[in-house]
C-alpha cells in the first residue's frame, strides 16, 4: 500500500522546530559564528528520500527572526534534490542542492515536504523524542 501524507498524522513545520529547542541551563544546540547560541533542528528526510535542512533562529533566514515560535519564513538549506516549488528563493541558482534558501513561506515548504511522501518515520520520531525530552525538562 501506497502511504500519502493524509494517510499519517497531521504534521507542522512550526511544531517540528520547536520539538528542537533546548531548554536546560546550557543554552542551545549550536554555537554561531558570532558566539552566540543557536537551536538546530535535525535535517528533514521525506518518505521518497528526499531531504532538507529547515532552520529557523535568530540567525537564520526567517520571520520573525527568534528562537522561539511560530514562523511565517523559514530558512532551507541543501536539498538533495533541486527543489522546484521553491527554488526562486536560492541564494546560488546555479547549484540548487548546494546552497540555502532565504525566508521562504513555511506553507511553500511544509508543500514541498508533502509533495515528496510526507516526513518519513525516523523524522516523525526525532521530533517526538525531542519534544518528550523538551517537556521533561
Amino acid at each position: 500500500m501506497n502511504v500519502t501524507p493524509t494517510d499519517k498524522a497531521p504534521w507542522s513545520l512550526n511544531d517540528y522546530l520547536m520539538a528542537f529547542r533546548k531548554t536546560d541551563d546550557d543554552g542551545w544546540n549550536v554555537i554561531g559564528l558570532d558566539g552566540g547560541h543557536y537551536p538546530l533542528a535535525k535535517r528533514i528526510s521525506c518518505a521518497d528520500g528526499f531531504s532538507l535542512s529547515v532552520q529557523a533562529t535568530q540567525a537564520a533566514y526567517c520571520a520573525p527572526r527568534r528562537n522561539e515560535g511560530p514562523w511565517h519564513e523559514v530558512e532551507v538549506g541543501f536539498p538533495s534534490a533541486p527543489p522546484e516549488l521553491i527554488a526562486h528563493r536560492a541564494e546560488n541558482p546555479d547549484k540548487l542542492t548546494d546552497t540555502v534558501y532565504g525566508y521562504v513561506d513555511i506553507n511553500l515548504v511544509e508543500q514541498l515536504i508533502a509533495l515528496h511522501g510526507g516526513p518519513d518515520e525516523a523524522t516523525r520520531a526525532a521530533a517526538q523524542a525531542a519534544k518528550a525530552t523538551r517537556s521533561a525538562a
